[in-house]
């Protein structure tokens, strides 16, 4: 009989052991999927403002140039007009948004000119413990680029 007894192992511990860890193994694995969820946001985001860009630096037509954004980020809510922003700035201009708008503004648009494109969205944790810890994050990219073409203008007022 004794020797029945070293053979057999205590269950217990180890239940009270798992049910300890599981709850950190799950944080953990959640958070790494927050956090890639995060940083696809972000890239998408910036993909947006780049294509929008593209666009801004021969079509200065501003609702054109958002539309070109939204249609960029699948899976990326926008609020137009706030969350894409797009303005017109010298090239000697020291800011580097569109915050305040007017502020070193191209005055005639012109080659030369840079188009600055701004995408912001609000990114929320899936996962309820770290949306209480983190709660909502803003994510903005910016993308600059000189215009190219100028238009539409009354000898083109269809953009190419």
């Amino acid at each position: 009989m004794s020797g029945l007894r070293s053979t057999q192992r205590p269950g217990g511990q180890a239940l009270v052991e798992f049910a300890l860890v599981f709850p950190l193994i799950l944080l953990l694995i959640f958070g790494a999927v927050d956090f890639g969820r995060a940083i696809f946001a972000y890239n998408t985001l910036s993909e947006a403002a780049r294509q929008a860009n593209r666009l801004a630096i021969v079509d200065q037509t501003v609702t054109d140039v958002q539309a070109r954004a939204t249609q960029a980020a699948p899976g990326v809510t926008f609020n137009l007009p706030n969350d894409v922003q797009v303005c017109f700035k010298a090239a000697d201009s020291a800011d580097k948004d569109c915050d305040p708008p007017n502020s070193d503004a191209c005055s005639n648009l012109e080659i030369g000119c840079l188009a600055f494109v701004t995408a912001k969205t609000q990114f929320r944790p899936l996962t309820p413990v770290i949306s209480t810890l983190v709660g909502t994050l803003d994510l903005s990219s910016t993308s600059v680029g000189p215009i190219e073409y100028v238009c539409p203008t009354a000898a083109h007022p269809n953009c190419p």
